[in-house]
């Protein structure tokens, strides 16, 4: 399984001078308007520029307290006393008074300083954090292997079950410029709604994109694709033929390789979904989805006699069960016999009233 991957737009290096300069107040309108624009638009940077802010926050100069006017005021009088050119006292006294918002400045200039310092030091640490993190200018894969399971949150925000031995692989670019990916095996998707980034799913029979919905899609070469909706809608294109159909919640697309979709209405049920809770479930399956289901659960490679290729399989599993043990639920469901060569089950055709073995 990949780690999360990030994209480009909110790791692209910030303009750390201009930070620096919009959290010590300095700069024009306009300037320090650009400086907020481009820290709103990358909420990735925003919570980091936030704490350099508070870190780095100047306190506003204040008048001074009474003590402070009366410390400044004997400091005066103690001179006048040495000094009898007493003239002098008043300037002296403003002078001191001053001293206190001075040294106030200094200290709020100082502490400008300061985040400047450590706005440098976070773009050392923007900087070591890009190189760690993959940019996605090239394709990213999500993968399980064969019996596992895996859940993840892609960059948009949307979730996703993977099925086990299934590839998720996200487009380039993925959330900076569109929201498409392609999939083979099995995933279970509740996606964040996007008008101007549609959620598309390619897989080899048909392409799937998101009305606003959480929805499955299990695609395994030529078994096709098929799509169960429990949420909202989507749009399923069958690739062959370039037609289209709107599904809402309760409906199932089957987009056959080279053919049209067969849709049926409100017919979800438990089965579909049982997958999501562990348990391997077929319904009048064909043989082809059957074998490419039992590799990717039990990762046991399965032939079948051609005379058994077309006969349907309704049966249920639990994943405690070993790889041999359900192929051989299935050679018995379909009428053959199982056989193994170097490593490979093989459900053969057995002659009238024999035994199945």
């Amino acid at each position: 399984m990949t780690e999360q991957p990030r994209t480009p737009s909110d790791f692209s290096e910030p303009d750390w001078e201009g930070i620096a300069r919009h959290l010590a107040g300095e700069g024009t309108v306009v300037e320090r308007a650009r400086v907020q624009q481009a820290i709103d638009e990358q909420p990735a940077r925003a919570a980091l520029i936030n704490l350099l802010a508070e870190v780095g926050r100047a306190p506003q100069p204040m008048a001074p307290t009474a003590d402070e006017i009366e410390t400044a005021l004997a400091h005066v009088h103690s001179r006048a006393a040495q000094d009898k050119r007493t003239a002098s006292a008043p300037r002296r006294a403003s002078v001191t008074v001053l001293d206190v918002y001075r040294n106030r400045w200094r200290h709020a200039r100082f502490a400008a300083a300061a985040a400047v310092l450590v706005v440098a030091g976070a773009s050392l640490v923007w900087r070591a954090a890009v190189k760690r993190t993959p940019a996605l200018d090239t394709p990213t894969i999500y993968a399980t292997a064969a019996g596992a399971m895996d859940s993840l949150t892609l960059p948009d925000g949307s979730h996703v079950l993977l099925g086990p031995g299934s590839r998720l692989i996200l487009g380039k670019g993925f959330r900076a410029n569109q929201r498409e990916m392609t999939l083979t095996g099995e995933a279970r998707f509740t996606v964040v709604h996007n008008a101007a980034h549609p959620f598309v799913i390619h897989t080899v029979a048909a392409t799937i994109r998101d009305v606003g919905t959480i929805f499955s899609v299990h695609s395994d070469g030529a078994a096709g694709a098929r799509v169960v909706v429990t949420e909202g809608s989507v749009d399923v294109e069958a690739l062959s033929v370039g037609a289209h159909q709107t599904l809402a919640a309760g409906d199932v697309a089957v987009v056959a390789t080279g053919g049209g979709i067969r849709v049926q209405r409100n017919a979800v049920g438990a089965e579909d979904l049982a997958w999501t809770q562990g348990r391997l479930v077929f319904r009048d399956a064909s043989v082809a989805q059957v074998t490419a289901d039992l590799h990717r659960w039990y990762g046991v490679d399965v032939n079948v006699d051609s005379a058994l290729a077309r006969r349907p399989v309704t049966a249920s599993f639990d994943r405690g069960l070993s790889g041999a043990d359900v192929v051989k639920i299935v050679a018995a469901t379909i009428g053959g016999a199982l056989s193994d060569e170097a490593g490979v089950l093989h459900i053969v055709s057995v002659p009238a009233g024999s035994l199945t073995k």
